[in-house]
C-alpha cells in the first residue's frame, strides 16, 4: 500500500472511533432516564403503570363478578340406590336356597322369579291356601242353596243367615291364605319349592346368598333397584345446617351434577354432621357404591364476589388481592374468604366491586412496589 493510501485509511479509522466515543459519552435524554426509573407508589397506596410497564411486568388481569354460590369442597360422598326406587327380595319363611335364577347386574321385571327356595313352612302355607279355597267353595255353594230354600219357604231364615255367615268367614280365611303367598311375592313351584318374585322392575344390584345357603325368615336375599335413578349421600358441618335447602346444586369432578333432595333432621352422633342426600340429574356412567368427593354450592351473600383463585394471595392470617382502577393499581384487603374451589374464590372485600379487574399474574412485582393495606380492625369478621 502506498503511503498516501495508508494515511487516508488511518484518518477514516480515527473518525469512526471519534463518532463511537461521542455517542457513548453523549448525555441521556430526560425521557430515557424517566423510563428507566422504577414506578413509585403514591401516598394513597396506588401506583400508576403505563401499558408498556404492565406488559413488561408480565401482569395479567381478570374481571371481578358477583358470586351466585359459595363452594364447599372436598365432601366425602357415596352413590346409593334411592330408598323409594329399590327393594330387597326376602321370604316370609325360613328355608334353603335351591337355585338363584338371576345374576348381579341383570335386568329383571316385576313379578319375575328370581330365586327358588325349599321351605316346609311355605309348603304348609300352600296347603292352607288349598284347604281354604276348598272350604270357601263349599260354604259358598251351601249359602246359595240355603238362600234358594229360604225363598221357597222350606227352611227358616235363621238357617240361611247362618250359612251366609259361614260363607263370609270362609272367604275371609281364603283371602288371608292368599295374602300369605301373594302378599309375600312368592309362587308355588314344582318339587315342593317356592319361587320368590321380583318386587319391582330394575337391575339386580347385590346378591346376598348362594345355592345351598340357609335363609332365615325376612332375611334379604337380593337387592333390586331402578338403574335410571341414583342418589349421593354425604354430610356437611352442623354450622351450615341453616343454609341447606332442597334443590341446591352438588358438583362432581367429572362434570356431572346432582340436586339436594333430602336433609337430615338431626346430626350423626359419630361425626356431628348433617346427613344430606342428593339426586343425580343424569346418573349415566355412575353405579351404586362409588366413593368420591363432591362440592356443595351454597347460596352466596349479597356482597359476595367471585375472583380467580390465583388472584388471592396469603398475607399472614389474611389475604390480599391486587386490583386495577383505570391506569392505577393498588393492594386490596380481603375481609373474608367464603369458599375456594381452586378455580374461583368467593370473597367479601368492601373495596372491590363487580366489573373491576384483579391481577392474576405478575403479583410478585406489584407486591414489591405497593404497600400492604392496613390490617382490619379486631372486630372485623374472621376469615
Amino acid at each position: 500500500m502506498s503511503p498516501r493510501l495508508r494515511r487516508t485509511a488511518g484518518i477514516a479509522g480515527a473518525a469512526v472511533i471519534l463518532v463511537l466515543l461521542g455517542w457513548r459519552l453523549w448525555p441521556r435524554s430526560e425521557t430515557t432516564s424517566a423510563a428507566a426509573a422504577p414506578p413509585a407508589a403514591a401516598p394513597d397506596g396506588s401506583v400508576q403503570l403505563a401499558p408498556s410497564q404492565v406488559q413488561g411486568l408480565g401482569i395479567a388481569l381478570a374481571p371481578v363478578r358477583r358470586a351466585d354460590s359459595v363452594p364447599v369442597t372436598g365432601l366425602p360422598a357415596q352413590t346409593e340406590a334411592p330408598l323409594e326406587a329399590s327393594q330387597q327380595v326376602a321370604s316370609p319363611w325360613a328355608g334353603m336356597v335351591s337355585a338363584l335364577l338371576v345374576h348381579e347386574g341383570e335386568q329383571v321385571r316385576a313379578g319375575q322369579p328370581v330365586l327358588r327356595l325349599r321351605s316346609p313352612e311355605a309348603l304348609r302355607a300352600g296347603a292352607d291356601l288349598a284347604r281354604a279355597g276348598s272350604e270357601a267353595d263349599v260354604a259358598s255353594r251351601q249359602a246359595r242353596r240355603d238362600a234358594q230354600l229360604l225363598a221357597e219357604g222350606i227352611i227358616p231364615a235363621a238357617r240361611s243367615e247362618q250359612s251366609q255367615a259361614q260363607a263370609r268367614a270362609a272367604q275371609a280365611e281364603l283371602a288371608r291364605a292368599r295374602d300369605a303367598l301373594g302378599g309375600a311375592r312368592v309362587r308355588l313351584a314344582e318339587g315342593g319349592e317356592i319361587a320368590l318374585l321380583a318386587p319391582i322392575s330394575g337391575k339386580v344390584l347385590r346378591r346376598m346368598v348362594r345355592p345351598g345357603d340357609a335363609l332365615q325368615a325376612q332375611q334379604p336375599a337380593l337387592l333390586i333397584a331402578d338403574p335410571a335413578r341414583l342418589d349421593i349421600g354425604f354430610a356437611v358441618a352442623a354450622g351450615l345446617r341453616a343454609q341447606l335447602a332442597p334443590g341446591l346444586r352438588v358438583a362432581l369432578a367429572d362434570g356431572s351434577a346432582a340436586r339436594v333432595a333430602a336433609i337430615g333432621a338431626d346430626l350423626d352422633p359419630a361425626s356431628q354432621q348433617v346427613p344430606v342426600r342428593a339426586r343425580f340429574e343424569d346418573p349415566a356412567g355412575h353405579v351404586p357404591g362409588e366413593r368420591f368427593a363432591v362440592t356443595l354450592l351454597l347460596p352466596a351473600p349479597a356482597d359476595a364476589l367471585a375472583i380467580p383463585a390465583q388472584a388471592l394471595l396469603p398475607d399472614g392470617e389474611r389475604h390480599v388481592a391486587y386490583a386495577r382502577d383505570g391506569d392505577r393499581f393498588r393492594a386490596v384487603r380481603i375481609t373474608r374468604v367464603l369458599g375456594n374451589d381452586g378455580v374461583h374464590a368467593v370473597v367479601q372485600a368492601p373495596t372491590l366491586r363487580p366489573g373491576m379487574d384483579v391481577v392474576t399474574r405478575g403479583t410478585a412485582a406489584l407486591k414489591a412496589l405497593l404497600p400492604t393495606p392496613a390490617a382490619a380492625p379486631a372486630n372485623a369478621p374472621a376469615q
